[in-house]
């Protein structure tokens, strides 16, 4: 009685080896399309299937196939409710696909797909054949191609590995049909933003070194699209990722995406002054310059703009030299060997930068400790959340920097204090409130995160800036605000430290008084309206 396997595959890796195994136990392989192609290309027979052709139009064709599936018979003895079956069935299938996701609709593959495509007919199948999974073995996954072959060679396989097989079949099944439906209802015209089902294909890429601490396990599972900070990274160097590494790296690269994503070309707010005239505010477009930021257990520790990336890592570093190792280093630009005779000294636990130059390389492999990262993608995932215990809450991504601003006092900020309030509050928007950020010369020089009151945030911050301030050094160019501060002795003694311009929501019933207070002390404020309260 001659043995008849399915193997039709998206995913390539290992399947030569297995089907040269099949071909010398004694299967006939079905096949069609590509792994027809690749498995001929290795010289091992195959029977062209027409149910597995990418473009089929009998409907019978994938019908007949799916009963030679489910009435295959481990022990080679006749279903009695059909006992008339052939000796034709197929009791293996090598199948799988690869899931996807196209959220932003760019393909426009959906106006015009056919009813049936050779995914949809690998679905059809696979899902069909859990019914019958204690007679067969359903591979879908190439990791557990050698377990098939040891047991198939044995010929002793147990139950409980065909249901194993079998539920991993189902989950790729749900993951591509997840895709589908998703990639659908979230592009136009439809635009859901918050499906009735959370469906996302997410892949295990990797097991990661550690969790949080060193007694918990932790992977890394990635979108099968090339959206978003994860799926750009690509490890030079370093040892194994932990689950610290891989959320700052991508915490902090986040902040790169989302600084230029807004701040990349010219940037305008509609704006009126104090006495209710209109302009607008336009923003130095951040072309050509070099973002740097340290981000530790997802703490900003340091951030600086700058036209080259040793004095943007520079103005980055020494806001917080003390706690700084085993931080992750984010560049918005390649790292050049200046840079890196500085850098390699620092004991970054990661390194993400577009890319490294050879000579940058060399020197920075000299710190065994540091990972080196190269990402080019930016993020496009437009929607936030966390993880409870029972659910998920998601919510639209905070990515609005201003909708207008409303100068409060006499005087208007200057272009270089504009362009500075602009880069604080995109900071600010990623830190844990309540938080305030003092900016200077571009870069982070006091900063508090995750306080417990507004009045709180603002006496960590003023404490935090004065650390590194010599006596005869104005505070700060800017004091930033993710939530309305309320005129209090905490915010005129950052006045009063030199503070020359803030930027907040503003919405208290004491802003009168503290617009009155920045115009006896020619400090200018500015309300957004807007809080970008993130815990």
């Amino acid at each position: 009685m001659a043995k008849y396997a399915i193997v039709h595959v998206e995913n390539t890796q290992g399947v030569v080896e297995f089907a040269e195994f099949l071909r010398d136990s004694g299967w006939k392989i079905l096949s069609a399309g590509k792994t027809e192609q690749l498995l001929e290309k290795h010289r091992i027979p195959v029977i062209h299937e027409v149910a597995l052709e990418e473009k089929i139009f009998y409907i019978q064709d994938t019908a007949h196939l799916v009963q030679r599936v489910l009435l295959a018979r481990a022990d080679s003895e006749p279903d009695p409710d059909f006992p008339d079956a052939k000796d034709d069935t197929i009791p293996l299938l090598c199948m799988n696909l690869i899931p996807f996701l196209d959220p932003d609709h760019k393909n426009h593959r959906f106006q015009s797909m056919p009813v049936m495509t050779s995914n949809f007919l690998i679905s059809t199948i696979l899902k069909n054949s859990f019914n019958n999974f204690e007679n067969l073995l359903i591979l879908t996954d190439p990791a557990d191609y050698k377990d098939a072959m040891v047991h198939i060679t044995t010929d002793h396989i147990k139950k409980e590995f065909r249901l194993y097989l079998a539920a991993k079949a189902l989950n790729m099944v749900a993951a591509f049909d997840g895709g589908v439906a998703s990639s659908v209802l979230r592009s136009a015209p439809y635009n859901e933003k918050f499906l009735n089902f959370i469906t996302f294909p997410f892949h295990r890429e990797m097991d990661l070194h550690q969790g949080m601490n060193p007694q918990q396990k932790a992977s890394l599972y990635r979108t099968p699209v090339d959206i978003g900070a994860l799926n750009g990274f690509s490890k030079l160097s370093g040892k194994d990722i932990s689950y610290i590494m891989t959320a700052d790296a991508t915490f902090a690269w986040d902040q790169i995406n989302m600084l230029y994503s807004v701040l990349r070309n010219q940037y305008n707010v509609k704006t009126e002054n104090k006495d209710g005239y209109p302009f607008t505010t336009q923003f130095t477009p951040l072309t050509g310059s070099v973002f740097t930021i340290a981000v530790k257990m997802s703490n900003i520790l340091g951030a600086g703009l700058s036209t080259s990336v040793l004095d943007s890592f520079r103005k980055t570093y020494v806001y917080d030299t003390q706690n700084i190792t085993d931080a992750a280093f984010a560049c918005s630009a390649v790292i050049d060997a200046p840079a890196a005779r500085e850098i390699v000294s620092c004991n970054f636990s990661v390194l993400i930068a577009p890319d490294f130059t050879a000579e940058a390389k060399k020197i920075l492999s000299e710190n065994k400790k540091m990972n080196l990262i190269v990402s080019g993608k930016s993020n496009e995932i437009r929607v936030d959340g966390k993880l409870m215990n029972g659910g998920i809450l998601l919510q639209e991504k905070d990515s609005a920097l201003f909708s207008h601003w409303k100068i409060r006092t006499k005087n208007r900020p200057s272009q270089m204090i504009a362009d500075e309030m602009a880069l604080g509050t995109k900071i600010v928007m990623s830190t844990r409130s309540y938080s305030d950020i003092l900016i200077k010369n571009n870069a982070i020089v006091g900063i508090s995160q995750g306080a417990r009151s507004e009045i709180e945030a603002l006496e960590h911050v003023l404490s935090d800036a004065q650390r590194n301030r010599a006596d005869d050094e104005s505070l700060a160019d800017v004091l930033v605000c993710d939530s309305p501060v309320p005129f209090c002795e905490q915010i005129t003694k950052l006045i009063d430290s030199g503070v020359a311009a803030i930027i907040q929501p503003g919405g208290t019933p004491s802003d009168g008084q503290l617009a009155e207070y920045c115009d006896e002390k020619n400090v200018v404020m500015v309300f957004t309206d807007m809080t970008h309260i993130n815990f």
